[in-house]
């Protein structure tokens, strides 16, 4: 007998838990040989001793940075992977309590002023929301050259959802990048200048998109950046 047709929800719905499999066992099958290798190298930094030419230090070193940065990206992997299966209980949130409390929790030396502005109390998926701009301010703080990094959020009620937008005064992304900011792994600036992995903001849209909201970008270099997305009232 034939199995019934699925539907395109269903045949979704498969695939969804078979990318979510996949980034599960990729991630665990990929740490061990990391791991050994990180601890590879600096045993042969230690049977080196100090008399090391700088050229091979630097090399271990490289080597190192490496691998601790690629399991930072599979540990990104993961999380993007678990967004529609964790942090689904539903909260009443203040949304101006949540991001004073998210910029006070930076420590000294990233410092944020944030300027909140008409921003509602709902209930909806708390970690979920505190994760969204979580990372919008972390962008804010990360790619900002300014003395002391602000932000402003402020929020506008539609019939059903609220817009949300966080501008900040960082050093903006170029228009040829804006496309791709979301994308997973993609960065503006380089590696080596910035140490960040570019998976904060492809979280951020998964997430938003997980609970039926779009988000979407605007920014001059030099001046800042804005992001704007909708939130649905009612989970």
């Amino acid at each position: 007998m034939m199995p019934p047709e699925q539907t395109c929800e269903q045949q979704l719905e498969a695939l969804r838990k078979e990318f979510e499999e996949f980034a599960y066992i990729v991630s665990h099958d990929l740490k061990a040989p990391l791991r050994a290798i990180n601890n590879l190298s600096a045993w042969i930094g230690e049977d080196l001793g100090e008399n090391q030419e700088p050229e091979v230090q630097n090399n271990l070193q490289l080597l190192q940075n490496r691998t601790q940065r690629m399991e930072r990206m599979i540990n990104g992997l993961l999380e993007y992977s678990r967004v529609s299966r964790q942090d689904l209980e539903v909260q009443e949130v203040s949304v101006e309590a949540m991001v004073q409390r998210l910029a006070g929790a930076f420590p000294q030396s990233q410092t944020l002023e944030v300027h909140p502005s008409h921003l509602p109390t709902f209930k909806t998926y708390a970690k979920k929301l505190e994760t969204v701009f979580q990372q919008l301010l972390q962008n804010a703080v990360t790619f900002n050259e300014q003395e002391t990094p602000e932000a402003w959020i402020e929020a506008q009620e539609q019939a059903d959802a609220f817009v949300f937008k966080v501008r900040d005064n960082g050093i903006g992304i170029p228009a040829e990048a804006q496309p791709k900011v979301f994308n997973i792994f993609f960065t503006v600036q380089p590696k080596d200048r910035h140490e960040t992995l570019g998976v904060g903001l492809a979280i951020t849209r998964k997430i938003i998109q997980f609970v039926g909201g779009s988000i979407s970008v605007q920014s001059t270099p030099g001046h800042g950046t804005d992001f704007m997305f909708t939130w649905p009232k009612t989970i």
